[in-house]
């Protein structure tokens, strides 16, 4: 994997742990993340004034991503709800991967190394070591996950797989931010119904006039990271990188543990190695 794409990687996953927290946070969820959406696309949006207009052939592309998104945000608002941070993100990015490997090979036609496929591999135990998915022993005690926490946590990754996979086609037609941008402007378009179904506009009002400074800075990050991971696509196998941005269950863990009082446990040590070790491997021969 060229170094630049594994250092955007890296980088989108430390933002991406740092946005989810503030999320997670947030009392009302929904309305903060649907706050967050409106904020990314209206604050992005000039760049595609300042873009070449997008080609008619990725438009499909950004269609079926943007409603993935869409499903997604509400899946990981819901999963937050239910379960811990420190548990519920890991299972959500920790089984993307998995899916994602399988939509590459199947619609990519991407063929990964035997040697990416160690490195998926052990970076896939690593991913559920620290989400404590290994068995009761491996979870840190007091950690909550729930059942119906565990099922949105799989929506969450089954959304992820799907619009990663779509986007890793579609930024080879399209360049990657302004498709970014185009691509957040119609997830926020599919869930404002949804939020204004749920919420009346004086809760809306409420949570922006409460959390407006968190709201914009999650907004700016959201799209910011999915950006570079966008660009990070178009320089190597989709498979790979999808699996590397997952770096961020490290980042999450630590957070939930330091700063929201969540238990770590040496098993996530553990899996923080072995993630380390998987990214490694699909660096150096993957």
């Amino acid at each position: 994997m060229p170094a630049v794409a594994l250092l955007l990687l890296l980088v989108a996953a430390l933002l991406h742990a740092s946005w989810n927290v503030l999320v997670k946070r947030a009392a009302e969820k929904d309305a903060f993340m649907w706050w967050a959406w409106v904020v990314s696309s209206v604050g992005y949006a000039p760049v595609l004034l300042f873009s070449p207009a997008l080609p008619r052939a990725a438009w499909p592309y950004i269609l079926v991503s943007g409603l993935a998104q869409a499903g997604y945000s509400v899946a990981l608002t819901r999963a937050y709800q239910l379960g811990d941070f420190s548990l519920v993100y890991p299972l959500a990015r920790g089984a993307a991967p998995a899916l994602l490997l399988l939509w590459a090979v199947v619609f990519l036609g991407e063929r990964p190394s035997a040697y990416g496929l160690l490195g998926v591999a052990v970076l896939l135990l690593g991913l559920l070591s620290v989400g404590g998915m290994l068995g009761r022993m491996a979870r840190p005690r007091g950690a909550r996950l729930s059942g119906a926490a565990m099922l949105a946590a799989l929506g969450v990754a089954l959304c992820i797989s799907i619009y990663s996979a779509v986007d890793g086609a579609g930024v080879r037609i399209a360049a990657p931010l302004p498709y970014t941008v185009a691509e957040f402007i119609v997830a926020t378009i599919a869930l404002t119904p949804i939020v204004l179904r749920r919420y009346p506009r004086a809760v809306l009002r409420r949570e922006w006039q409460a959390n407006w400074p968190r709201i914009v800075l999650v907004g700016a990050l959201i799209l910011l990271t999915y950006a570079l991971v966008l660009l990070a696509y178009s320089q190597s196998h989709v498979s790979y990188a999808g699996a590397i941005r997952e770096v961020s269950v490290i980042f999450a863990a630590l957070i939930g543990w330091r700063w929201l009082g969540e238990p770590l446990g040496t098993a996530r040590l553990a899996g923080a190695l072995l993630i380390f070790g998987g990214i490694l491997i699909i660096a150096a021969a993957g």
